[in-house]
């Protein structure tokens, strides 16, 4: 019964995380919405798939980690790597020629050390989930 309580906890972890990246996304918007203060004009379009893609992932986690806790949290894993990726291209310049401000850049560390939680998280309900129904 414990090890049930424990995956509980872990996917409220989960669902917590996306939550809070979903935020963390919210504020990275251009102004007057977040703290984006560069212009969006020389944006390529890839990178609006990309992150599309990331909002689909982490909206699907979400709906998955209780009913199939194996796929949610594979979407789970993916999402934070895909917003990993997106910040290290943000960082390169591929996304923009500009430099990001240090507030913008502050706010895009939080969102990758969230989503290092968010894929240790999603990890322990994929192990724990599959200890517990083993069939799965």
């Amino acid at each position: 019964m414990e090890e049930v309580a424990k995956i509980k906890f872990l996917k409220w972890a989960v669902v917590g995380l996306v939550i809070a990246i979903l935020t963390l996304t919210i504020l990275e918007f251009p102004a007057p919405i977040g703290f984006e203060t560069r212009p969006q004009d020389n944006v390529s379009l890839v990178w609006l798939g990309l992150f599309i893609i990331i909002l689909i992932t982490e909206i699907a986690s979400l709906v998955f980690i209780f009913k199939k806790p194996n796929l949610g949290g594979k979407l789970g894993i993916a999402a934070a790597f895909l917003n990993t990726l997106q910040v290290v291209a943000d960082q390169a310049h591929l996304m923009q020629p500009e430099t990001a401000p240090f507030g913008y850049l502050l706010l895009e560390d939080t969102v990758v050390i969230a989503s290092v939680a968010l894929a240790y998280f999603s990890w322990r309900v994929i192990v724990g989930s599959k200890s517990i129904n083993p069939i799965t």
